[in-house]
Formats: structure tokens, C-alpha cells, sequence
């Protein structure tokens, strides 16, 4: 059943085993795999997709898969269900073609048809254009880290590093969701903040490091500020991405002891230079339920 057409793509559930596999091989060429033993196979996908679970596909005209969502239900707190959203993948060539996006809106959808209100994934806090759709799209926040939650990782996107991420909350049924997808992303500026009062907690200097300040909070909003492309910095220097690994591991463990949510997500060109940046905040309307 097609569940989304546009000029470029349908987005309908995946069908049989040979679109299985294709899931298979999509996740090799997204995410640059080596050791194939990491992939989730065709078997996993099919008995999760037979028991509540969702494995989504996207298409081009000529049927060829350009994206895929795989999740499955789950438990949090008080043995309350919640959906689990394991992997989603887009091809580069479409991936300013809003697939990802797309993906995500029909997943809420069919999720909320199943009575949960509450989808979670986890993503690497350094991989900006991540963010920009988590928490900008879609209003995810997130108050916990998991570091080197998958361990040592072979494949080229985190191989070499901890694998530190973040968990982040989709609470569906919210009006702070509702009003992201219908109305987009708020009118936000890192000048916002400081003249409300923000501290900027670091500057990334012109070597792509950065020294992060984790004192004298005072409950205040923390502007946090991560590179614009995490990929490029580890490819020049693996040392300088490990310490961002574990100066923001230090970073968000704290805050989060201490009440604070990731909130937002901004990001902007100042004289041809982008700067994203994380928002931290305590007892803010931009993530009340």
C-alpha cells in the first residue's frame, strides 16, 4: 500500500524478500559497512515487520529503494510501550529531497494508529545534519547520553572512536511535535539567546578544536557549540574528534544530572561559515508535552 507519492519517490511498507535484502544491501552503501555481520538481516527485519513492527521503503519511479526506516516496539518507564527506531537510511542523492523526513511523518502516523505516543532513536549528538532534522523538524528533545553504546563500530562513518549517543524522545501526541510539523522550525538566533540571557559555553577554534566550560551554570540556558562537519575534522585529525567526543560526553552528562534538556538545535552562516550550535535548557515551554 502506497503510504506517500511525489514526483521523486513513493514511500510504501516493504514487501517480500527480495525488498529485504535490498534493506540489507541499502545499509551497507549508507553507512559504508565492511564487516556485513553488522548489518540487521533480512530475517530480523521480516519477523519484526510480522509482529508490530515497521520496515519502510522509499522509491524512485524505476522502483528503485533510495531510502528505508526500519523501528519495533519497546518498553520505558512504568512498562509503558513505546516504539524503538532502529535505523533509517537515504541515499545521498536524495537526501535534499526530504525522503528522511517523510519517512519519519508516516512513521508517526502509523505509530499513533497503534496507541503509543512515544518514539525513541539514538543519534550521534556530533553529526549536525542529524540534528538539524531531529530536533528542528521533527521537536525530539533529549536528556540522555549513552557513551560508546555500540561499542567499537567497523564501518566508515564511526570507525576509530567511541560510539557516544544520544537518546532522544519523539513524544507524537504533543502539541510541541504538532506545532513543529505543521508550522516548521521557530524563529531562533544564537543572538536570541545571548541577549535572553544564554551562556556560551565554548568557540571552536581554527583547527576544529574546541574547550568546553562546565562551571558556573547557574541554571542558565547553555549554548553549546559543535562543528559543522564532525566527518571532516576526523578525517584531519582523529585525536581532535576523539576530544570532542569526550569533552561533549563530559558536557551532556552534566547537564543532564542537573535537570537540563536538549532543546533545540540551531544552526547559521556567519561570513561564510556555518556554526551549529545545541540549546540546553531547565523548565522551558519548548519542551513541555
Amino acid at each position: 500500500m502506497t503510504l506517500l507519492k511525489t514526483p521523486h519517490y513513493t514511500i510504501r511498507h516493504i514487501s517480500g524478500l527480495e525488498e529485504l535484502i535490498e534493506v540489507e544491501h541499502m545499509q551497507i552503501e549508507v553507512w559504508g559497512i565492511n564487516n556485513h555481520i553488522e548489518i540487521v538481516p533480512k530475517d530480523i527485519l521480516l519477523i519484526v515487520q510480522k509482529n508490530g513492527g515497521l520496515v519502510l521503503g522509499a522509491f524512485d519511479p524505476s522502483n528503485k529503494m533510495v531510502g528505508f526506516l526500519f523501528g519495533f516496539i519497546g518498553q520505558h518507564s512504568h512498562l509503558k510501550f513505546k516504539h524503538c527506531s532502529h535505523m533509517m537510511g537515504v541515499l545521498p542523492e536524495y537526501r535534499h529531497h526530504g525522503v528522511g523526513e517523510n519517512l519519519k511523518y508516516i512513521q508517526r502516523k502509523l505509530i499513533q494508529e497503534q496507541g503509543l505516543d512515544l518514539i525513541t532513536w539514538t543519534v550521534n549528538p556530533l553529526e549536525g545534519v542529524n540534528a538539524s532534522l531531529n530536533f528542528g523538524k521533527l521537536g525530539v528533545i533529549c536528556k540522555t547520553l549513552l557513551p560508546n553504546f555500540y561499542g567499537e563500530m567497523e564501518d566508515e562513518l564511526n570507525k576509530g572512536l567511541p560510539s557516544d549517543r544520544f537518546e532522544v524522545e519523539w513524544w507524537i501526541n504533543s502539541k510541541r511535535v504538532a506545532k513543529r510539523i505543521e508550522e516548521d522550525k521557530p524563529t531562533l538566533s544564537v543572538d536570541f539567546f545571548l541577549e535572553s540571557g544564554a551562556l556560551r559555553v565554548n568557540h571552536i577554534e581554527s583547527d576544529g578544536s574546541t574547550t568546553i566550560n562546565i562551571e558556573n551554570w547557574n541554571d542558565r540556558t547553555i549554548l553549546l557549540e559543535v562543528p559543522a562537519s564532525f566527518q571532516e575534522i576526523k578525517l584531519r585529525s582523529l585525536e581532535t574528534a576523539l576530544s570532542w567526543i569526550l569533552q561533549t560526553r563530559l558536557c551532556f552528562q552534566t547537564a543532564f544530572a542537573a535537570g537540563y534538556i536538549v532543546s533545540e538545535f540551531y544552526s547559521e552562516v556567519n561570513d561564510g561559515v556555518r556554526h551549529n550550535f545545541y540549546v540546553l535548557q531547565k523548565n522551558s515551554p519548548l519542551f513541555t508535552n
